[in-house]
């Protein structure tokens, strides 16, 4: 395990990860391993499987007091920043069991301050062990940052393995960040993973999702738009294969009068993969010129490959602007047929037109045109193999 050690990077001394880690023992005591009969659940396959093979045993409630770390760096915020960063973790983190198995199996929380300029972490996981990250990324009030984010994973044999993950995002007053999101996992990873985002007053925040790989994967985005004023702006694009399945649960939970939300998301699936979008919009009573959108857009290649979309919205206020969409369709045939006619081969014609789809999402974001390239041809050689 290891991963890019950056100048504003510190891990939470025992003593404090200790006491907010405790906090949680009494629900997790209660927690039961979630089924199918789980709203959240209810389209992913837990039930099929196999605990012993991924070397896990659910049932079984470890304590984080048996843990044996040791403060590798100083803290490098103030103590009541910290708190305070953690009591806001604590009040708003989903209740679900593999957040509380990220939290309790950690070996370690890891801060990292994003600062002004481009932040990159990497972190390559080797090995068929089960492990677990905890990650809490803070760009200070006034600050304008970019995070490159790669997580990757690689397996030493032919069995499953178990990945679970917890990552926050917390971004102060004033502060804007835009985060690209990169997993590149095996093909035999069982993973869960949530991302929790605070935006602050005025704050504004771009997560640019992108999977790759994997066998089955859970993903849970919620985000709190806190202050006044405050925006995030999600995307990204699934591109799966195989008999690969995803299901992502993405939710924007607003607090405060003047917020604004946006999530639009690609989908392209073909062989025998599954893909899930849950969209999920909560706006209490009372809130004020709340605008909020989203959209999910699904690109079927093959009849055997599966792809739903699933918009659900909450919306108890009155002065507020909200839409939703979605769509799940093949390839227009009729632009097909208008390639072929113009002497496009059959691969070339199919190529093209998957590249529109999700070329613009890719081409979009605040990042350099080398990373935006090497995504556009990582999604392309899983699609339709880089031809």
């Amino acid at each position: 395990m290891n991963s890019l050690l950056i100048k504003n990077q510190f891990v939470l001394n025992q003593e404090k990860r200790k006491e907010f880690c405790s906090s949680f023992l009494g629900s997790w005591n209660d927690m039961t391993l979630p089924t199918e009969k789980d709203e959240t659940y209810r389209k992913f396959p837990i039930s099929s499987i196999d605990w012993k093979e991924l070397g896990f045993d659910p049932f079984q409630k470890n304590s984080i007091l048996d843990s044996n770390q040791k403060n590798s760096s100083p803290d490098l915020l103030p103590s009541q920043k910290i708190d305070e960063i953690l009591t806001l973790v604590k009040n708003h983190l989903a209740k679900d069991f593999f957040n509380y198995v990220s939290l309790l199996n950690s070996k370690e929380i890891e801060f990292l301050i994003c600062e002004d300029g481009l932040t990159e972490v990497d972190r390559k996981l080797v090995g068929d062990a089960v492990r677990s990250l905890v990650r809490i990324f803070y760009i200070p009030s006034g600050k304008t940052s970019q995070i490159k984010l790669n997580t990757e994973s690689k397996h030493e044999s032919d069995s499953l393995h178990l990945q679970t993950i917890l990552d926050i995002f917390v971004s102060e007053k004033d502060s804007h960040v835009e985060i690209l999101d990169e997993e590149n996992t095996d093909e035999d990873l069982i993973q869960f993973r949530s991302v929790l985002i605070f935006t602050k007053e005025n704050a504004s925040l771009k997560l640019h999702h992108y999977p790759f790989g994997g066998f089955r994967s859970k993903f849970f985005l919620h985000s709190h738009l806190m202050g006044k004023g405050s925006e995030v702006i999600v995307d990204g694009v699934s591109a799966l294969s195989k008999r690969n399945l995803k299901d992502l649960d993405m939710e924007m939970i607003h607090h405060a009068d003047h917020t604004n939300s946006k999530i639009s998301y690609k989908t392209i699936v073909t062989d025998k993969s599954h893909h899930i979008f849950t969209g999920n919009l909560i706006i209490p009573p009372n809130l004020k010129k709340v605008v909020a959108h989203q959209e999910s857009f699904n690109l079927s290649l093959n009849k055997k490959a599966r792809a739903e979309a699933n918009p659900k919205l909450e919306v108890l206020a009155e002065d507020v602007s909200c839409t939703h969409g979605a769509t799940v369709g093949d390839i227009d045939e009729e632009q097909y047929f208008y390639l072929l006619s113009r002497g496009l081969s059959p691969e070339e014609s199919k190529s093209l037109l998957v590249t529109a789809f999700y070329g613009e999402t890719i081409h979009s974001i605040g990042f350099s045109e080398d990373i935006k390239v090497g995504l556009e041809s990582k999604v392309h050689t899983i699609l339709v193999g880089g031809k």
